[in-house]
């Protein structure tokens, strides 16, 4: 399978919250690579969407106001989208969150 260069791709990092039953907080983007979307995703993990759009970071709100400037960030995925349609290509993606540590302790 032959890949296709990222210059014929707009990537885009759509973060999301598990808090309150989950919510799309916002779309940011586009940014010219697949790891600049990486970057900016994995850095807005425990911050709030309210924060990185009041920053200046490109992209648009998917969520009430109120839950962007209330719930944090817990989830991520990064699309790639065609510059001519503007649609996600269903066929790549990458997904990623918060992680949990486990505890090593064990019982006394």
């Amino acid at each position: 399978m032959a890949t296709e260069p990222e210059r014929d791709w707009h990537f885009y990092a759509v973060v999301g919250t598990t808090v309150q039953g989950g919510h799309t907080l916002a779309r940011f983007g586009p940014q010219p690579t697949a790891m600049d979307a990486l970057r900016l995703a994995v850095q807005s993990v425990n911050h709030t969407a309210y924060s990185l759009l009041e920053q200046g970071v490109c992209g648009d709100a998917c969520a009430d106001p109120g839950l962007l400037e209330r719930l944090p960030i817990t989830d991520f995925t990064i699309e790639r989208r065609s510059p001519a349609s503007e649609v996600p290509d269903e066929s790549w993606g990458l997904s990623g969150g918060r992680h949990h540590r486990r505890s090593n302790r064990r019982a006394a």
